[in-house]
């Protein structure tokens, strides 16, 4: 399938500006530094209103940071995964983790939450994501997680150079200029852009957006 990097590209940044570089910065552990649970569990619950996931934590518990202290408390705890089976095997922990608490099995937002936490190799899970990549290989996904996974990173992987390179046209193009906020400096904003875990969500953005024109479709 064709898909547009180059415009998943620059839809990405202002995702990236709005919601992962922060989210990164407070939830990333890789730089030694525990943000403090207050802090966490504020950052936690805009990454579930701006991902559309904050519904699927319904607690009796005052207060948007109360609905997310057991994600946090669970996301703590895990360790950082080495290699993509461990990566799997994250989501499939935090998953179990929290489903007695919250009532229904979270994949999709257990996802989201590790991936702000290391980034690669978690691989976000969602439905139009599943769906285009299940129209890509032609099959329905048994092991839901496990399966996508796997067929994600083999597409991804078969796309990656032209991926990379349309992210480094946002910085012959000085997107920056046009894209971020005065607090973004230009070193913050090369080294995210040459990152694995940025162009994996430039991948994400494209087989969302090819998904959501195919549904936009008029029908015969």
């Amino acid at each position: 399938m064709s898909l547009n990097f180059h415009y998943a590209a620059h839809t990405y940044v202002d995702n990236w500006v709005v919601c992962d570089r922060k989210a990164r910065n407070v939830l990333g552990f890789r730089r030694g530094y525990q943000p403090e649970p207050e802090q966490a569990r504020e950052q936690l619950i805009e990454v579930a209103k701006i991902y559309g996931i904050a519904r699927n934590f319904r607690l009796g518990l005052e207060g948007d940071n109360a609905r997310l202290s057991p994600v946090w408390d669970a996301l703590k705890e895990i360790n950082e995964p080495a290699s993509e089976e461990d990566a799997k095997d994250c989501v499939k922990k935090l998953v179990e983790t929290l489903k007695p608490t919250y009532g229904h099995e979270l994949t999709s937002a257990a996802s989201k939450f590790l991936w702000m936490r290391f980034g690669g190799p978690i691989v976000i899970i969602d439905s139009m994501a599943k769906e285009w990549i299940c129209r890509e290989w032609n099959m329905q996904l048994v092991d839901a997680y496990n399966d996508f996974y796997n067929k994600w990173r083999e597409s991804f992987n078969a796309r990656k150079s032209n991926i990379d390179a349309a992210c480094k046209e946002l910085l012959r193009a000085n997107a920056m200029k046009f894209l971020c906020p005065n607090d973004v400096t230009t070193k913050e904003f090369e080294q995210a852009v040459s990152s694995r875990e940025f162009a994996e969500r430039v991948f994400d953005h494209a087989i969302v957006n090819d998904e959501s024109q195919r549904r936009n479709l008029p029908k015969d």
